[in-house]
């Protein structure tokens, strides 16, 4: 059962949250199955673009293109977001039991295209903080000439994945309801992260469980040699959908 859970802030920074239990995480990923047999044309196109953009990153790591991801990188910021919102306004659509459209999914994503743009812009700057500080400390040697104080000391493995896996997971965290409750209430890119980081928080728990979730049904993605991606990340973004509705208190969606 979900009992409410009140934030202890304006609600016109951030909304309040549901306490979620641990059997939330699979009735999402059942959700997310319901819809995409439900729109199976529209779940399959988004799949195949999802697994042909895991083919361009992999061959391009693999390729050791360097050059090419920081236009790569502007691509996803663009696209990404986007094709995220395709697939929240289908299970938006089925949840008020219309046919998704895919005029309807472009015309959605647009004209939430401020708010979405400035949420991304957010997370390239946390993607560069963490680019800049594991840059500082991670395989830098100190000069001779520099002071015990100067000196950037080398950083190990087990601390290199540790400060890797906490970025990932405050990224995590500001997307997993930010998204959706963008293209539902139409809100601001600091409203919906202030709500996803605190309802992340009061479902620590839970949203583990869920994170761990999504990192091996990825895993089995790859596994598949990426044509897992064409259902599993349909799936997941569906899941994501069901999972900020059931956790974000708000109004009826707009």
């Amino acid at each position: 059962m979900k009992t409410a859970v009140s934030f202890e802030t304006d609600s016109s920074v951030e909304a309040n949250c549901n306490e979620l239990s641990l059997a939330a995480p699979f009735r999402w990923l059942r959700k997310g199955w319901q819809d995409f047999r439900h729109a199976p044309t529209h779940s399959f196109t988004y799949g195949v673009i999802f697994a042909a953009l895991a083919w361009l990153l992999v061959s391009i790591f693999q390729a050791n293109e360097s050059y090419l991801w920081p236009s790569l990188f502007v691509f996803m910021l663009f696209v990404g977001p986007a094709l995220a919102y395709g697939l929240y306004d289908i299970s938006q659509q089925l949840e008020r039991n219309h046919e998704p459209s895919f005029s309807h999914e472009r015309k959605k994503a647009f004209s939430e295209m401020g708010h979405e743009l400035m949420l991304s812009l957010m997370m390239t700057m946390v993607f560069m903080v963490m680019v800049m500080l594991t840059s500082l400390v991670m395989n830098i040697i100190a000069a001779p000439w520099q002071t015990g104080v100067t000196a950037t000391l080398p950083m190990s493995d087990t601390t290199f994945l540790f400060v890797t896996a906490a970025f990932a997971g405050v990224l995590f965290c500001v997307n997993l309801f930010a998204l959706p409750m963008i293209l539902d209430q139409d809100a601001n890119a600091g409203t919906a992260t202030t709500t996803s980081l605190n309802a992340a928080w009061k479902n620590k728990s839970v949203i583990a469980l869920w994170a761990l979730l999504v990192l091996v049904l990825l895993a089995a993605g790859f596994a598949t040699n990426l044509f897992g991606f064409v259902i599993i990340v349909p799936v997941l973004g569906y899941a994501s959908w069901h999972a900020y509705r059931e956790t974000i208190i708000i109004g009826e969606p707009m």
